[in-house]
């Protein structure tokens, strides 16, 4: 098999005709000695860059975001001079191939023969030589574009030291390099390396090789003489304020740098209030966007996924098996969804229950040297991850077995296909390289063995489904070499000295054609497509037929989440090698619920990168001149006209960019203008929900006594003849309701779609994956149905029993958390309907020790989380009768009402989420939202007030159940009173306001 290149792709001939047109205008003379290219001018020239943007469609983009030299760092601007030109292309548009294009295209038109391609990492290195190296490739450029020349690739990797003694060996391809004539018509050198070899070590530096380079002793020089053009791939990587960048231009001293890539780095602008941050654009002459990239079908579409809880709950934390030691100790972590952790040492013995509620009951049984054993009759290894409950289902499996639907879903359709079939890879990312390699390193990792369990598994239903001959064949050659089926490849893997791990190695970075392959060399069957690593496959390797990525660890960073899509956006090809761009392809992205909103952020760097329209520090407003102009004490009018007389701005007000700098030093006060807003000033408040705000005490101490009555117990109790009730109709529910089901875990899915030019996330269709063995004790069942409903176990057993008898068919595997969450919904929704107005509230002789606003001696808190009291916020200083220093708030409503200042009011504040726990007659407590301390008209008695906030416009517009918990709170208030607090509970909706609620508890309070 061969890969094909097309030839003529409008998004990649128009940046290799722009850079070609711009090079071409601006060569200053021929070459001076037959090693060296051309010399270019010192600037290059102004009107063919012109040209070639308006051809582009981005003159306007390019001059508004061009970075001027009053921009750059002084570490910068000393760098030895060089021209530049930035070419951005979305990743898997094929930035390879432009600027190998490129190459050839400069070297026709101009006569330029030595480029060094310079990369941040080894793999992205080794794709470009494959890429380079490939006889394809080679017949393309020559052949089907014409150029009847051939890239010369001089490869330079680290030398291994002498074993005898004497000077080193000059490395040979520096020497290739450097003796290429252009009086070789038909040669093209490129010097290829990683950016290590130069910033660490002295490979070209040194001077004490056993061979002199022309009349250079050191390589670094010989190759500057040459006047080469740097290319420089992944530029985000390589930032000019950083070493790499500074060693490649002090070292080899090119006069042109290109650079290719999807993300460009930002340069800092401006000091004080005006810092802010720029795209380091310096001549950009191509754009090609990740909305035009989907739009124009030149990369595949994303779909991301996630898994939620079984029995439809949201995922909100996970339990990680971080080091096990044998018969000491374990160190797990738990991570929450806003992505916050901590860590546990347990012991043998110890309840998981100090890690979560949830997990109380289950008891480290044994450690081993790899695993914990736990109570419910699992072992979990290190490194892997579950839900915090009662039979900590794997989320890691949940994870691929979700990949694996999408796979050979995937599969099927691009196997059985009119025309070729399509080899459909999944490349899976892990945190730990021992749980694929094993802890030996004999490929029999626990990882591993679980996903071969669950491929196995998959392909039988995939057998059992109706295929094609074909299909069935390819099905079943996997199932009898299902090990061969998936391999990895890891950093610490270069070092490995077994065979089969190398060959897994050597085909995953290298071989690239055989991984496309449905047949291997000797006409078998190539059943490898499920590829692992750990982040060492992010960038620089790619794999066009890369249809699933599945991410069973989170990226840890907020990097570029184009950037980590990028792996699997290039079109596909077929089974002969030919690019496939007439259909609709979509990559399935999974990851783990901390990273659930992906989509969304998604979305928003792509409309981020549509919208950012950076101030151009190439304009300034009306009002900029006006300001300059009265600290210079000029007419404005005047100061106006002498810029344009001068030449710095035109009759629009805009800066004439070869003008700028020149501007800024005669006119100094415009540096404090230009550049726009600083946005490194703008704090979403909103981002972290984990931040505190501060109570103010003095105004605690005004409702403490009211706070101390709210967190009283309370103990809920119904009426005799209810449990007679629910015994009776219990049977009945069980059975309309559908309790018992096999255990699922549900997906929650999302898709790139494009309305109008605008990236938006829709709404996928989600999967419903069956687990199975994966269920209580029939005793630990029941124990859980009563503690979470409150029905005694026995009435419980018999309603079960009955419903079995009339028809209801009840196996082990349904006695699992589905059921159990079914379970309580369905007799949630009979209490609602059944025990409203029958239910009573006695106090318990039990008070809170420390609560949410007070520590265990009854002091007052400094501050209290945010998130408990709201989940927005708003700049500013709240009324000083209010508790907090912040306007945290969950709806307009509740913002509004803390706005509100009435005279009557002495304190209020909000009440802490979960902090009150009213008991209801559903499954959950209740908290309202605000308290209030007023006085009477008279002014000499205190109300006390406690209101329920519902942002709507009408009463019955709120929900049924949420109509329960508050008329459990009214009668929870009733109780209160009763026992010789008064309290008084109100509804607050949108049409009636807090000022009008309060006065109308005073006025009447007084009668």
């Amino acid at each position: 098999m061969e890969l094909k290149l097309e030839n003529n792709l409008t998004h990649q001939t128009v940046p290799v005709e722009g850079v070609a047109t711009v090079v071409e205008d601006s060569i200053q003379e021929a070459p001076k000695a037959s090693h060296q290219n051309p010399v270019l001018r010192h600037e290059l020239s102004g009107m063919a860059l012109q040209a070639v943007r308006q051809k582009a469609g981005i003159l306007e983009k390019a001059t508004k975001q061009r970075v001027t030299r009053y921009m750059l760092t002084e570490k910068i601007k000393s760098l030895p001079h060089h021209c530049l030109l930035d070419i951005k292309m979305e990743t898997g548009t094929g930035k390879t191939y432009v600027y190998t294009r490129t190459m050839f295209e400069l070297h026709k038109r101009c006569g330029f023969n030595k480029f060094i391609i310079a990369v941040p990492t080894l793999p992205i290195k080794a794709g470009t030589a494959a890429f380079l190296k490939e006889a394809e490739v080679k017949r393309h450029f020559s052949r089907v574009c014409g150029y009847g020349a051939e890239i010369e690739l001089c490869l330079l990797e680290p030398q291994k030291k002498k074993k005898n003694k004497g000077r080193q060996n000059m490395p040979s391809s520096v020497g290739h390099f450097f003796y290429g004539t252009h009086h070789t018509k038909d040669k093209i050198f490129v010097l290829l390396l990683n950016t290590q070899l130069l910033t660490n070590g002295k490979l070209l530096t040194r001077e004490d090789y056993d061979q002199m380079l022309g009349a250079f002793h050191r390589p670094i020089d010989a190759i500057a003489d040459t006047k080469p053009v740097l290319i420089i791939d992944e530029p985000h990587r390589v930032e000019r304020g950083g070493k790499s960048y500074a060693d490649l231009i002090n070292g080899f001293r090119p006069q042109l740098v290109l650079r290719y890539g999807a993300t460009f780095p930002e340069l800092t602008v401006g000091k004080g209030k005006n810092k802010h941050a720029v795209k380091d654009y310096q001549e950009l002459v191509y754009d090609l966007n990740a909305a035009d990239s989907f739009n124009n079908g030149l990369i595949k579409g994303v779909a991301k996924e996630h898994l939620e809880l079984p029995g439809g709950k949201k995922a909100e934390k996970k339990v990680k098996v971080l080091q096990a030691v044998k018969g000491d100790s374990a160190n797990l972590k738990l991570t929450t969804a806003d992505k916050t952790s901590k860590t546990f040492t347990v012991h043998a013995g110890d309840s998981l229950g100090v890690i979560d509620n949830d997990l109380d009951g289950v008891v480290v049984d044994n450690i081993t040297k790899n695993s914990i054993c736990l109570s419910n009759g699992q072992e979990k290894q290190t490194g892997e991850e579950f839900f915090p409950d009662q039979y900590g289902v794997s989320y890691q499996e949940g994870m691929i077995e979700l990949a694996l639907m999408r796979h050979f879903e995937t599969e099927r359709e691009n196997f059985c296909r009119d025309g070729l079939p399509i080899k459909t890879l999944a490349l899976f990312f892990i945190d730990s390289i021992e749980s694929f390699r094993g802890p030996e390193g004999n490929n029999d990792g626990w990882l591993r063995k679980k996903f071969i369990e669950l491929l196995s598994a998959r392909i039988e239903k995939e057998l059992a489904r109706q295929n094609t001959k074909e299909y069935a064949a390819y099905l079943k050659a996997t199932l009898d070499n299902i090990e061969a089926s998936c391999a990895g490849y890891f950093a610490q893997d270069n070092n490995d000295t077994d065979e089969n791990i190398a060959n897994e190695v050597k085909t995953i970075l290298h071989g690239k054609k055989e991984l496309l392959s449905f047949t291997d060399n000797e006409g078998k069957p190539n059943v490898l497509r499920f590829l692992f690593s750990k982040w060492t496959l992010k960038e620089g390797w790619d794999n066009p037929n890369v249809f699933t990525i599945c991410k069973l660890r989170s990226s840890g960073s907020e990097t570029s989440k184009l950037q980590e899509v990028g792996r699997g956006m290039r079109l596909p090809v077929d089974s002969v090698g030919n690019r496939i761009s007439d259909s609709s392809f979509m990559l399935n992205y999974i990851v783990d619920f901390t990273e659930k909103d992906f989509a969304n952020k998604l979305v928003a760097e792509i409309n981020g990168e549509l919208e950012a329209q950076q101030k151009s520090p190439l304009s300034i407003t009306a009002e900029d001149i006006i300001k300059v102009a009265k600290m210079r004490n000029i007419e404005v009018n005047q100061f106006f006209i002498e810029l344009m007389t001068k030449g710095y701005v035109d009759f629009d007000k805009n800066v004439v960019p070869d003008k700028f700098d020149d501007m800024l030093v005669e006119y100094p006060e415009f540096k404090n203008m230009a550049g726009g807003l600083n946005t490194s000033r703008i704090n979403n408040r909103n981002s972290n929900r984990s931040e505190k705000i501060h109570i103010r005490k003095a105004r605690f101490e005004e409702l403490r006594e009211l706070w101390a009555q709210l967190n009283r117990k309370y103990i809920l109790y119904f009426d005799k003849e209810i449990d007679n009730k629910i015994a009776t109709e219990l049977p009945l529910i069980i059975k309309e309701k559908q309790v018992f089901s096999l255990q699922t875990v549900m997906s929650s899915r999302k898709i790139l779609g494009f309305e109008d030019n605008i990236a938006v996330a829709n709404e996928g269709s989600h999967i419903e994956l069956t687990l199975s063995n994966r269920h209580y004790a029939y005793n630990e069942f029941l124990k859980r149905a009563t503690r979470h409903t409150n029905i005694p176990i026995q009435i419980l057993h018999k309603a079960i029993c009955e419903a079995v008898n009339n028809g209801c068919k009840i196996d082990d595997d349904m006695f699992n958390d589905s059921s159990l969450t079914r379970l309580i919904w369905a007799v949630d929704d009979w209490k609602c309907k059944q025990l409203v107005g029958r239910v009573r509230y006695k106090q318990a002789n039990y008070m809170m020790k420390e609560t949410k606003l007070t520590n265990a001696d009854g002091t007052v808190k400094d501050e209290v989380v945010q998130a408990y009291i709201g989940n927005k916020t708003e700049a500013g200083t709240p009324p000083l009768k209010y508790l907090y220093d912040n306007f945290a708030h969950d709806s307009g409503l509740e913002l509004q009402n803390i706005k509100t200042e009435i005279d009557e009011v002495i304190v209020y504040g909000k009440i802490p989420s979960h902090s009150i726990c009213i008991p209801t007659v559903a499954s959950s407590n209740y908290s309202p939202d605000f308290m209030y301390v007023v006085k009477r008209a008279d002014g000499t008695k205190e109300l006390n007030i406690v209101i329920e906030t519902k942002a709507y416009d009408k009463e019955s517009y709120i929900a049924p159940d949420e109509e329960t918990k508050i008329s459990c709170a009214d009668e929870f208030f009733k109780a209160m009173t009763a026992n010789g607090y008064t309290v008084h509970f109100k509804k607050q909706i949108n049409s009636n306001s807090v000022k009008n609620i309060i006065n109308e508890l005073v006025t009447t309070s007084d009668k």
